[in-house]
């Protein structure tokens, strides 16, 4: 085969594997998925263990990244707060301060996609998080 036809088949290929990759990119975001806990809890010491053994491991190697936000006393407050911010999510969170809740942000916007409360069937959360990374087609 002719050096040139194989430099077209190259260069065709890579065009083709690059393509494939920007459209997969495009088809899901990257979610923060935010705790509200506290020790004090019930909600949350009730379904804490169904979210560390049940939820989360579902999404290990997948655009889900979980934080923690301990609203426990002020100094665990400002610990979560460096973590959110450092995920920029803080922006979307703030304001919700009540516990036993998944907030789901968008990683690239900032925008809250969704309230989830941590004492809703484990089939029903995981379905959730998962609808929340398909980005919409335009």
């Amino acid at each position: 085969m002719p050096k040139a036809n194989i430099m077209k088949l190259v260069k065709l290929f890579t065009l083709a594997f690059f393509f494939s990759g920007s459209l997969q990119a495009q088809q899901y975001t990257k979610v923060i998925a935010v705790i509200n806990k506290a020790d004090w809890c019930h909600v949350c010491q009730v379904n804490g263990e169904k979210m560390m053994n049940e939820v989360i491991p579902v999404f290990n190697e997948s655009n889900v990244h979980f934080i923690m936000n301990d609203l426990t006393n002020e100094d665990s407050k400002a610990d979560a707060k460096i973590k959110l911010e450092e995920a920029k999510v803080y922006q979307a969170v703030k304001k919700v301060n009540a516990t036993g809740l998944l907030l789901l942000v968008d990683a690239e916007s900032g925008k809250l996609l969704e309230k989830i409360s941590v004492a809703e069937p484990t089939d029903k959360i995981i379905s959730i998080i998962k609808k929340s990374t398909i980005k919409e087609k335009m």
